[in-house]
């Protein structure tokens, strides 16, 4: 079988065998979880020990992943085209294009990607104006922080609350979130009708 393909053939076969058993890897990694299936390259260039170039730059369209793949799908249709049916110029131009082809497609589906990843991180400013409940007591005139839970961000959180009121909240009283500062809310308590 080895004897009866082309040169072209011998040679699209070896890379895209290659470069398909690392995708098959990197796939079995990403599923298995133990890594993202990206190679993290921190590379110094001018020898300061701090890295010049990461991969983890953003949107990059050169990616380990788009190498991988433009040499297992260029390779396979250099396979695929260079059996002598047509020019073997043709074949290598073919197999390049699809290699193109797919080599910009994971650039864009990473991009795509990375564009739907959250960001967990808190902002306090989100608690302005919703119900949260005191969780220790708010004492008054702003002289000490009490703690309040409240729904933010789609996740309960515990908070330091305080509040301008003469009278202090106690626990279990529900306040709205009237303004925040770094990291404490300012509370007024709900008046029950």
């Amino acid at each position: 079988m080895w004897q009866s393909w082309t040169v072209l053939q011998q040679v699209c076969f070896c890379v895209a065998a290659l470069f398909s058993l690392i995708l098959i890897v990197q796939i079995i990694l990403m599923l298995i979880g133990s890594a993202d299936g990206e190679v993290d390259l921190d590379v110094d260039l001018d020898g300061d020990g701090i890295p010049d170039l990461g991969a983890d730059s953003g949107f990059s369209l050169f990616t380990i992943k788009g190498l991988i793949a433009f040499f297992a799908v260029g390779g396979w249709m250099g396979f695929a085209f260079g059996g002598g049916f047509i020019h073997p110029g043709w074949a290598i131009l073919i197999a390049v294009a699809a290699g193109a082809v797919a080599f910009i497609g994971v650039g864009l589906l990473l991009y795509w990607i990375s564009k739907l990843a959250m960001n967990g991180t808190l902002d306090i400013k989100n608690a302005v104006g919703k119900t949260a409940e005191v969780y220790l007591t708010i004492p008054a005139s702003c002289k000490a922080a009490g703690k309040i839970t409240v729904l933010v961000q789609g996740r309960l959180v515990e908070l330091d609350a305080m509040t301008e009121s003469n009278e202090p909240i106690k626990t279990g009283a529900k306040v709205t979130i009237v303004r925040t500062d770094s990291s404490t809310c300012y509370v007024e308590a709900v008046k029950v009708a």
